[in-house]
């Protein structure tokens, strides 16, 4: 059927893969323009590759077949790379735009919201990518960390079930945020213990029994005790720990059924301040100086419409009192003195 002269023809929607594409590329300029993601994301696991490996560069781990520290090290970098792009980025930035309203008007908008959720989290993941090999490139090239060609296969999809297992659980974490402000010491809250028990920032080996199967319940140790295996030139192996990938997925899973039922796209009652609010005194020194003007400056208190009737009432039964009592006391002065000389008829004329 031919459209008619003068009349438009319907507009089409780009397709899933074009509109998936065009939210990965708006959200990683979203990262690249802001100085403080960036930095969080890329810089920090640079840093703390570079300072700990410098403290402890000529160290080799007896634990661990006696590998240079570097060989422990990096891997377990790239573990904190892939979770900090991963899960704190994912918390912080979808805290921040549920807050300022923008996921609200996303869903009024012609785009379905599991195409924005999935261009946010694939963004995530490419980051964490980039990260991870900017974190071995500098590894192998400052501390001579030995890249074992044949385990990338397997330290890739490693990688990926990580990827999936930490942005669904940065985005499950967002429902319980109460506000933008919460998001980072909330992530870094729940991680940054999780670091040290999982052989990130430090082997374990000599740690109690139970803090081991404990942190090996949470999918952090997994992760880093894989991707140190499968870099392990003298103890490692390239082969998979399914039971380790099991725990990832089932994390991820776990996450992703929770996030998906009660996820909030609109901001929560207690992040939003009620407009006339004033803010609480911190302090109690505040709170009694404001308490003083407020008893300042209140007015006058009226008295209401009902007391005022009654005041008239008694007012004016005061004045018919007065009135009745005035002619009595007349009287009573008359009588004492008596009547005028000329007014008595007993009393002769002179």
């Amino acid at each position: 059927m031919a459209v008619a002269e003068g009349s438009r023809a319907p507009a089409q929607r780009p397709s899933v893969p074009r509109l998936l594409g065009a939210q990965v590329v708006y959200q990683l300029r979203v990262l690249v323009r802001s100085p403080i993601g960036s930095f969080a994301t890329l810089v920090i696991p640079l840093m703390v590759l570079l300072a700990v490996n410098l403290l402890y560069r000529g160290t080799h781990l007896a634990s661990r077949g006696g590998i240079a520290y570097a060989q422990f090290f990096t891997p377990a970098m790239v573990a904190f790379a892939v979770v900090n792009a991963c899960y704190m980025s994912v918390i912080s930035s979808t805290s921040l735009a549920r807050d300022e309203g923008i996921l609200k008007r996303l869903r009024g908008t012609p785009l379905p919201p599991w195409i924005y959720m999935t261009g946010r989290l694939v963004s995530a993941g490419l980051v964490a990518l980039v990260s991870a090999v900017v974190v071995i490139a500098v590894g192998a090239g400052v501390y001579d960390f030995e890249v074992i060609w044949s385990a990338v296969p397997a330290a890739l999809l490693v990688l990926a079930a990580a990827m999936f297992c930490f942005s669904a659980l940065g985005l499950a974490v967002t429902v319980l945020v109460p506000r933008a402000d919460s998001a980072l010491p909330v992530a870094w809250g729940t991680i940054l213990p999780l670091c040290f028990v999982s052989d990130v920032f430090m082997p374990i080996d000599s740690a109690p029994h139970w803090l081991r199967e404990t942190a090996s319940f949470f999918p952090l140790r997994p992760f880093a005790d894989d991707l140190e295996s499968l870099f392990n030139p003298i103890r490692g192996t390239s082969a998979l720990h399914w039971q380790h990938l099991e725990v990832l997925v089932i994390w991820g899973i776990a996450s992703a059924t929770f996030a998906l039922f009660t996820f909030r796209w609109e901001p929560g009652a207690r992040g939003l301040r009620r407009r006339g609010s004033q803010p609480r005194a911190a302090f109690a020194v505040n709170r009694v100086r404001g308490m003083f003007e407020r008893a300042a400056e209140r007015p006058a208190r009226v008295q209401p419409a009902g007391r005022r009737r009654l005041a008239r009432r008694d007012a004016s039964d005061t004045h018919a009192d007065h009135a009745d009592i005035q002619p009595t006391v007349i009287e009573a002065i008359e009588v004492i003195e008596g009547p005028a000389p000329g007014e008595d008829s007993s009393v002769p004329g002179r």
